[in-house]
């Protein structure tokens, strides 16, 4: 998702002078170089979109010691404008993302490596800053040949299996820190959906989307028990996401991204297999401490093929869980390592996650044009919001992924009450 790539001007500040410096601080060069700086949108359909973010790629010329000038690149991601950044500025969003990145991740990154990991979790943060405005400095994963996953699928299993394993060992690292420094994963204790009056103007994309779907379903044959359960879902489904939240900050607790999905991943694939061998995750402004079962419901039900799903989740669980039991006992965590029992119980418990993400999301990976001009109209009852809701859910794509989903949330009773 982005804000929109009308009328693109790159920013003022964004010069060779001011990468420079970025970067021989960072590279801990002196007589590092810059020149021949192009800046571009990297807004819609590219690898680095944001949901409340404005992304600029800029591409220049390198010159590093004695090895000859090279072509680099870096991605920006950069504090909105208008009401997309009044949404920002009070759900902190850029606040969390760059503690995410100076402050969690480093230690994700050094407790991997401890154990002889090598395992690459997210891009590498080159600079950020919170004033005049908030931004951050990012590695381009593009260099390294990660790319996003086709357009408008949804992930099969070879690339389910990688994103999982690498989600448990984030997962796993995020624990030791929660038991080791727990002052460092404070910030994120505010679930995505609270009671902060601060993130009321965000969280009316949930109900608006839910009964956007209920209104699709009205007009099926045999899905009226459902298609009440999904209106009575719209109305209610804030305080139902409180009561999860409050629940899972009980019991075992991780970082979480909270919103990962395809668009939030990039791929390496395989030269030889043309399989995918590596993935790296982006976007950490929804991160949050508390049970892994809100990623993996969110990711499963949410960016998976669903008949992946539904012929693979337990193996898909298990693989995780697997990873995540390694990743602790190599790490020597001195805490209950939950066992496979407990996670497919906290996947019950929060199940409204995988709703949300099936109903709020999927949609508009389907989605074939640009994304939104105006959070406004993904957020509320505008005409234009409506028109593109409406669009989402009538694709034939969405509609046949929408009939087999929602008859597995009923059978499983994840819309009940």
């Amino acid at each position: 998702m982005g804000t929109g790539t009308k009328n693109y001007l790159a920013p003022e500040w964004l010069t060779v002078e001011f990468l420079q410096d970025v970067l021989k601080e960072h590279f801990k060069e002196e007589t590092l170089t810059v020149s021949e700086l192009l800046v571009k949108s990297a807004q819609v359909g590219d690898t680095a979109v944001g949901f409340a973010s404005e992304m600029h790629r800029a591409t220049f010329n390198l010159q590093r010691g004695e090895a000859a000038k090279s072509k680099f690149s870096v991605i920006i991601k950069d504090h909105p404008k208008g009401q997309t950044g009044a949404v920002a500025q009070r759900s902190r969003l850029f606040k969390r993302e760059i503690l995410s990145y100076k402050e969690v991740l480093p230690r994700v990154q050094s407790l991997l490596k401890s154990i002889g990991d090598n395992s690459k979790i997210a891009p590498a943060c080159y600079y950020t800053t919170e004033s005049p405005e908030p931004f951050l400095i990012l590695e381009d994963m593009k260099m390294s040949g990660f790319e996003n996953f086709e357009r408008g699928r949804l992930l099969n299993l070879d690339y389910v299996l990688p994103t999982v394993e690498k989600i448990a060992k984030l997962h796993a690292c995020s624990a030791v820190i929660a038991k080791e420094s727990p002052e460092v994963l404070e910030f994120f204790n505010e679930a995505p959906i609270s009671r902060n009056p601060d993130r009321r103007d965000f969280l009316t994309y949930f109900p608006v989307n839910i009964r956007c779907v209920a209104e699709e379903l009205a007009h099926w044959k045999g899905y009226e028990e459902i298609t009440e359960k999904m209106f009575i879902l719209a109305e209610n489904v804030l305080q139902r996401a409180l009561a999860m939240f409050d629940e899972s900050e009980k019991g075992f607790r991780v970082f979480n991204l909270t919103d990962l999905w395809i668009n939030n991943l990039l791929f390496h694939i395989n030269n030889e297999t043309k399989e995918p061998d590596d993935v790296v995750t982006l976007d950490y402004q929804l991160a949050y401490v508390g049970s892994p079962a809100i990623d993996l419901n969110y990711f499963l039900y949410g960016s998976l093929n669903e008949n992946v799903r539904k012929v693979h989740f337990k193996y898909i669980v298990r693989t995780y869980q697997q990873v995540l039991k390694q990743t602790l006992e190599k790490l020597k965590y001195q805490g209950h390592i939950p066992t496979l029992k407990e996670i497919h119980i906290d996947l019950i418990n929060t199940s409204l996650m995988g709703v949300i993400g099936a109903t709020c999301l999927t949609p508009l990976i389907f989605r074939e044009g640009a994304g939104f001009e105006n959070l406004e109209d993904l957020n509320s009852r505008t005409e234009s919001g409506d028109q593109f809701r409406r669009e989402n859910v009538e694709n034939p794509k969405y509609r046949a992924f929408l009939q087999r989903t929602i008859k597995e949330f009923e059978l499983s009773g994840f819309l009940d009450e």
